[in-house]
Order: structure tokens, then C-alpha cells, then sequence
């Protein structure tokens, strides 16, 4: 007999129980969160595949719920703004989770691809840019559900070569528009100063992952090497296929292009873009559903500061130029 999971269908918003059969090996999945694989066996033939996040035991569990919260709430935003279209190739599929019990856990469909750190390295031409184009893709999309991701760098993203499609991962860090920034462990060659532990500032919004995203393609285009100036974005050509767009990725966040901005204004490629056909309607309600929630957990938490402000993205809005800074 397998284990009985109980848990919140996310395309539905219904409970389910599903008998699963589990594995007995967990590996880390980012910070403070692990994972092992499970299939659930009613109604799907020889089990149907998942990979279920659960925090760590021990002094760091507390912190590990809250990784956790922010991988569902990213799952469940893609999901409401997502539902008119299908959900994106380009990132991570949340399943379904169980929030609220004292085992909570989350279901994602594996991942497809390999870590960008190795399959980046082998990445020309063509496949360069359907990778480009595919990064700026999820971001665009992560944009439309109001979540930063915060941590984007060659062991988040993955290359499926065979499909010729990138897949975003590792959600357990990002966080919504108009929060304020919590400091980021790790190396500075992939967090931007304002969310360095010694310079964090200010709230996130939807040019968050911008730096980081500018790194990652200089890192694929040369093959592996780290990012140190910005007059290097155009030994690799990359300076010439955005129009000089993407050196502005490395402004202040305030004064940096989007996602969208990239796309549209250095590719010139709008047609790639995803639409929010509702005009951002999925994406009030699911904001305001998020509230409820919180509310009910957290009943004295703060609502931040400018919560409601990438709803503009949804509608068409940009952000205004500034003084060009450094990469750091």
C-alpha cells in the first residue's frame, strides 16, 4: 500500500487524495528545502510522475516554510494568469500543495532539462537564441503574475536541448511586487546590489531579475565566464542584438528595463510576448485571493508598500530612463 496524500489541486483549487507511492531518498532543493520524487497512482497508469518539496527538519525548519510559501504562491499566481492560454513551457509547473497542515508540501511535474552551468556551456547560434528569447519569455510571464524571482543564475535555469526550450526553476526565494527586499545569500555574481545583505533597499518589482538575467546570457554567449564589465556584453554580440538595451540591465533597479522591455524595444520582437488577454482582470483576483489567505494566517501583517503596482505591466506601462550605473 502507497502513502494517502492529501492536498489543493492548483488548476482547480479542489482538495484531492491520491494514493502515492514514495521514494525514500530526499536531495536538497534550494535552501532550507528538499525533494524526492512520488507517483501517484489513481487513475494514471504506472503512476503519474511528481517531485514533492518539503522543508527541512530541524533549527532551520521555520525558515523552511517559508521558502516553501513562496514556491506556492509563485505556482499558484502563474496559474490563474496562465489558465486562458496554458500553462508556460518556460517555467517550473506547480501540481498541487498542501499549505496549511504542520507537513506542508508542494507538487511540481519534473523538471525537463539539464542546469544551465553545464548545458549553457554547448549553446550556439540558433540555439543561443531560442535560449535568449526563452529566459526573457518566463520572465515575462513572472512579470504577469506580480512575482519577482530573485534568483536567477545557471543552477535555477535549465536547457532542454532536445525540445530547444529553457525552463525556470527554483522559486522558493521569489517574492511579490511591492515587498520589501529581504537580503539574498549567495554569490554577488548573481544578486544585485539591492538585495546584497550589506546594501539591500527599497521593494521588489518587475525589473528585480533583470541583472541577473543580463549575467546569465553573457555567461552562456562566452561560454562559461563571469561578467566583470559592462563593455564585455559586446565582445559576445549581445550588445548589438539588444541595441545597447541591455547594457541599461545594470542601472539601479529603478532605471532598468524589464523582461518585456528587452523583448520589444532590443529585439523588436513583440510578437513573442506573452498577452494577458484579460488586461490584468486574473491578476487582481488572484492578488486578492493571495490577501484573504494571508490574512487569515497572518492577520496583523502589513499590507507593503505599492502591492498593486505591476498590474501596469499587464497594461502596456513602462518605467522611466535614468542615469546609467555600473554591473555592480
Amino acid at each position: 500500500m502507497g502513502d494517502a496524500l492529501r492536498f489543493r489541486r492548483v488548476t482547480t483549487g479542489e482538495q484531492e487524495e491520491a494514493t502515492a507511492r514514495v521514494d525514500d531518498v530526499d536531495f536538497p532543493a534550494g535552501e532550507f528545502l528538499t525533494t524526492r520524487t512520488v507517483w501517484l497512482e489513481d487513475k494514471f497508469p504506472g503512476g503519474l510522475e511528481l517531485r514533492q518539496h518539503r522543508p527541512v527538519s530541524g533549527d532551520r525548519r521555520s525558515v523552511g516554510y517559508l521558502r516553501l510559501d513562496n514556491e506556492i504562491l509563485a505556482g499558484r499566481r502563474l496559474h490563474r494568469v496562465a489558465s486562458w492560454s496554458g500553462y508556460p513551457i518556460e517555467l517550473a509547473c506547480l501540481y498541487g500543495d498542501e499549505a496549511s497542515s504542520a507537513e506542508p508540501f508542494a507538487l511540481f511535474e519534473p523538471e525537463r532539462g539539464e542546469r544551465v552551468r553545464e548545458a549553457g556551456l554547448y549553446l550556439y547560434g540558433d540555439e543561443f537564441d531560442e535560449f535568449l528569447v526563452g529566459l526573457l519569455t518566463g520572465l515575462c510571464w513572472l512579470a504577469g503574475a506580480g512575482i519577482a524571482h530573485r534568483a536567477i543564475g545557471p543552477d535555477t535555469v535549465l536547457w532542454d536541448s532536445d525540445a530547444g526550450k529553457v525552463q525556470i526553476t527554483g522559486f522558493s526565494q521569489s517574492t511579490p511586487f511591492g515587498s520589501v527586499r529581504m537580503p539574498m545569500a549567495g554569490s554577488w555574481k548573481w544578486v544585485p546590489r539591492e538585495s546584497r545583505p550589506d546594501t539591500c533597499f527599497g521593494l521588489a518589482g518587475s525589473t528585480d531579475d533583470t541583472w541577473a538575467a543580463a549575467r546569465l546570457l553573457y555567461f552562456v554567449a562566452s561560454r562559461g565566464k563571469d561578467l566583470e564589465q559592462v563593455g564585455q556584453l559586446a565582445e559576445v554580440g549581445l550588445t548589438q542584438m539588444f541595441g545597447g538595451l541591455i547594457e541599461q540591465a545594470f542601472r539601479p533597479p529603478e532605471a532598468r528595463p524589464t523582461a518585456h522591455d528587452l523583448i520589444e524595444h532590443g529585439l523588436r520582437k513583440p510578437h513573442l510576448l506573452p498577452v494577458l488577454e484579460d488586461n490584468g482582470k486574473r491578476l487582481v483576483q488572484g492578488r486578492a485571493s493571495f490577501l484573504s489567505a494571508r490574512a487569515r494566517l497572518h492577520p496583523d501583517a502589513p499590507l507593503p508598500a505599492n502591492f498593486w503596482d505591476d498590474i501596469t505591466w499587464t497594461r502596456g506601462q513602462r518605467e522611466a530612463d535614468a542615469p546609467q550605473g555600473g554591473t555592480g
